[in-house]
Parts: structure tokens; sequence; C-alpha cells
């Protein structure tokens, strides 16, 4: 079903580019919305933020805070990963320690200044992860759609650009993660949902400093599980 999801995702980033290389879409226009953009490539807006996330990492895109998306005059991003590296413990940790300096602001910022449509979308990836088989079979997935939805949030276009330059490894391979958590459970699961939650609702009550604290312990959590790992 990953395997899935991730080719739906690349099949919609593909077709939007292939449309801006073509000049159907131009420089500075916006792109559709999220759901009409669901209902052109009959995917979920989930598969439909994933291709949008590439899109925008290929610096093909940039969001403009409460405005939308729009086609980019860059060719391409500035900072970037090298691929024989994506995926390796040590530069999990590194990415983990970069995370918790900027994505602990990136929470106190979204909620200071999130709108209510942005707040919908986080509320509504949350109720979607609450689903555990839907959350089992896309886990990576759904975290980086969270992470991305509060960063859209901070009113700060960098922020997203930062998650989309780390994206490769924001969440990291399926056999680190399986041995971290030998097996997915609901249980794991339902505390990274949970721990989601406390962060969504800090946000959605405008409590700055509850949202810095709460994005801090996720990450802290997930800091320490793989520090553990490579030592062994």
């Amino acid at each position: 079903m990953r395997k899935r999801r991730d080719s739906l995702s690349s099949v919609v980033a593909k077709d939007i580019a292939e449309r801006i290389g073509s000049g159907e879409y131009a420089v500075g226009d916006k792109l559709p919305i999220e759901a009409q953009l669901g209902d052109t490539y009959n995917v979920s807006r989930t598969v439909v933020r994933e291709a949008i996330a590439h899109l925008r990492s290929e610096g093909l895109v940039e969001s403009r805070q409460g405005v939308g998306v729009f086609v980019s005059g860059q060719n391409g991003t500035i900072l970037k990963l090298s691929s024989d590296k994506v995926g390796e413990l040590d530069e999990i940790l590194e990415i983990l320690e970069l995370r918790l300096g900027v994505e602990v602001e990136a929470s106190g910022l979204a909620a200071q200044r999130r709108s209510d449509a942005e707040l919908l979308i986080i509320m509504e990836i949350i109720e979607e992860s609450s689903d555990l088989a839907k959350f089992t079979e896309n886990p990576r997935e759904m975290d980086f759609a969270f992470h991305m939805a509060i960063a859209e949030a901070t009113g700060n276009s960098y922020m997203p650009r930062f998650l989309s330059f780390i994206g490769p490894v924001i969440i990291p391979r399926s056999q680190l993660i399986h041995a971290t958590v030998p097996e997915l459970t609901r249980e794991y699961l339902a505390k990274m949902n949970d721990e989601h939650r406390r962060i969504a609702d800090a946000i959605a009550r405008r409590d700055v400093l509850d949202a810095r604290e709460a994005m801090r312990f996720h990450l802290v959590g997930s800091l320490e599980r793989y520090r553990k790992l490579k030592t062994g």
C-alpha cells in the first residue's frame, strides 16, 4: 500500500511538472486548490499534499500564506541532500537535531498565526491518522503531511521549503523504523497520534508555549530512540 501511495503522489507531481514545463501552468499562475486537484487525479488530499511537497522541493512551486500554491520562477532548490546518504542513521540524528531547532519554533508560530483554514487541514490529518489501520499503511506519509501542515501555518514561506528540503529523511527508512519499533503496533501509532494531537490542540488554542513544548517532546522522543539504536 505504501508503494502505491508513493506511486500516486509521484504520478501527480510528474503530471503537474509536465504541465508547468509545457506552459499550461505559467510562472506566477496559481495551481488549482487541493480538492480540485484531488478530483482531477482521483486521489486523496494527502496524495495531493505529497505531490505539492515534492514540486516545492524541486523549486517548481511555492506557497503563499493564505493565498495558495503558485508556479515558481526557480529552477531548483538551493539546498540538496546527498542521495547516497539519505536514510543513514548518522544523518537521521543530525536532521532530527536540526528539526528541533526549527520545528519547535514553527509550532509556536503556527499557534500564533494560523488561519482557520490551515487549522482545519491540521485537524483533518489528525482525524485521518486516528484510523490506525490507515495510519499503519502509510505512517511516513501521514507523519510528513502533519508536520508540513504546521509549517504551512507558520506564515513563513521558508518553513515548508525547509521541510521539503529534508523531506526524504524527515521520516526514516522503513528498516530503521522497524529497528527502533520492531512492529508498528497499534499502541505505538496511537502514542504518536496522541503526541500529534497535543501539538494540534495547542495550535488550535493559540497557546504558543504549549505548542512549542509539545513539539519538543515529540521530536526529543524520536531523537532518543535513534540515539539508543546507534549506541546499540
